[in-house]
């Protein structure tokens, strides 16, 4: 870098102090400049200067001796890791006798540790110099050596093989055999280690990781608090009101294919609800919802215990919304200019790879960007908030409203009797008809429906004071009558009106 000449000074100096420059009157501030040179280390870099006035930013400049130049090297000792820098002494003209000292501190390397001045490290907010926070610091720390840090390769110690769910890790074989992506001798090892083995989430000597705790692991959230996923669906465009959410507790592949039931329970359009993949059309293509949630789970964080994924439906969109950030240095452009790969987790992301249900290296960010266009749909946003990444999806056209009481009400009914209402704008709407012919149960029971779109048999059975066998021959009626359909796995469907 050329050295600066005084009219360089003047011109930077008139553009006021900034997040890349900091100027002090005189070297009597020097452990404060410092500091600020810290935090350009730590963010983009900068200049710092000592012979300027802070506030009317006139260059006054300042007497320096030996014991100066001794005093500023010796402050220069104090950044770690080592730095080469080196001060410069600009001489003011028509001041004889006084210079400014300039220093330039370069912008970070995104795979270094992070500086400390004096044994504290610091940073820029806006063209303020702040303390550094520990988790800010220790995520750093882990950046700067991924492999080093990693969470998903750490021992588990509380965990032993027992806590292994078999029925998930097979199927994640079996997938991965019929792909050629696991050999096939792994369908017929005995031992659940040995089936293990192909996924690479062993410690040396057999033990269990974190890694395939939450892969493979009956009950995760019993040693990891946050490895679930929150589903909701808001009514609306904002979170102001629920219509469904789902805490699920469960391993990755789980949560997975939750992910897939609830999104097919809440943006199914039209087509054979037991044949989602081939018939149904959803508002956004499953396929685009499975690259979504795949980057979701294998590119989160895991550290922060009190961060967890989510996916949220609104009327006219679906959010995903990851605790985690892009690989430093990076944003979704570069992936879709030149797709590669840089997973945050990769051991987790190379189980997922082999058990079948990723496609392919680096592909996540250009092919939801590519199945989107080809579905119609606008192009995918990401937003980046404290601590979240946010993968946007809108809709061509807004989800069908939920049939509501306030809808009834507003056709033929008393405001003070919900029922009443209900069912004089069933007979007087568009389901008129069937509904008529309903006997007293019946029609309790298809009112609840109505009332709590996606309800189970369960709940069902709870409000009425049935059994649930006997609440399940009603809805089978219901069923026959083309009056009520159910969407969804075993797991987290339920009953939804038809609308006609």
């Amino acid at each position: 870098m050329k050295e600066l000449m005084i009219q360089d000074i003047e011109t930077m100096v008139h553009c006021s102090e900034s997040r890349v420059m900091e100027v002090k009157e005189t070297t009597g501030e020097l452990a404060k400049g410092m500091q600020s040179g810290c935090a350009f280390l730590n963010t983009e870099g900068g200049w710092l200067f000592f012979g300027i006035h802070p506030t009317k930013l006139t260059i006054l400049g300042q007497n320096v001796t030996d014991r100066t130049r001794q005093e500023i090297a010796w402050e220069m000792c104090k950044f770690a890791p080592a730095i080469d820098l080196s001060a410069n002494y600009i001489p003011v003209p028509g001041r004889d006798g006084k210079f400014v000292i300039s220093i330039y501190f370069p912008a970070p390397l995104y795979d270094r540790t992070p500086y400390t001045y004096d044994g504290k490290p610091y940073y820029k907010v806006e063209n303020t110099t702040k303390p550094m926070p520990r988790e800010m610091y220790d995520e750093r720390i882990r950046l700067s050596s991924p492999k080093k840090f990693s969470w998903e390769q750490m021992p588990c110690p509380e965990a032993t093989i027992k806590d292994i769910k078999v029925d998930t890790l097979k199927m994640a074989i079996n997938k991965g055999v019929n792909k050629g992506r696991i050999p096939t001798s792994a369908v017929s090892a005995r031992s659940t280690v040995d089936k293990l083995r192909p996924f690479n989430v062993l410690t040396i000597k057999d033990g269990m990781t974190n890694g395939a705790m939450v892969l493979f692991g009956k009950n995760p959230t019993r040693l990891f608090t946050h490895c679930k996923i929150k589903l909701a669906r808001f009514e609306g465009e904002n979170m102001d009101r629920f219509r469904d959410q789902l805490v699920v507790e469960a391993n990755l592949f789980e949560q997975l294919q939750s992910v897939e039931d609830f999104c097919r329970k809440h943006m199914f359009l039209s087509g054979n609800q037991d044949d989602f993949d081939s018939k149904n059309e959803l508002t956004v293509p499953l396929k685009v919802i499975r690259e979504a949630a795949l980057n979701l789970l294998a590119h989160r964080t895991w550290w922060n215990e009190s961060r967890v994924p989510s996916v949220n439906i609104f009327d006219d969109r679906v959010e995903f919304m990851n605790p985690g950030a892009f690989p430093p240095g990076t944003t979704p452009k570069d992936f879709l200019r030149r797709p590669h790969s840089e997973p945050a987790n990769e051991k987790i992301a190379t189980a997922l790879f082999k058990g079948g249900e990723m496609e392919g290296w680096g592909r996540g960010i250009p092919d939801i960007f590519v199945f989107c266009k080809e579905a119609g749909l606008p192009e995918p946003e990401f937003d980046f908030i404290s601590n979240y990444v946010c993968l946007t999806i809108r809709f061509k056209s807004p989800l069908r409203p939920y049939v509501s009481w306030d809808y009834y009400n507003g056709v033929n009914g008393d405001a003070g009797s919900p029922e009443n209402g209900l069912v004089n704008g069933l007979v007087n709407g568009p389901v008129n008809g069937p509904v008529n012919t309903l006997g007293g149960s019946l029609k309790d029971v298809y009112i609840i429906v109505l009332k709590n779109p996606g309800i189970k048999i369960r709940q069902i059975a709870e409000k009425r004071g049935r059994s649930e066998s006997t609440v399940k021959k009603q809805l089978t009626k219901l069923r026959k009558m083309n009056l009520i359909e159910y969407r969804g796995s075993d797991k987290t469907g339920g009953y939804y009106p038809l609308n006609k």
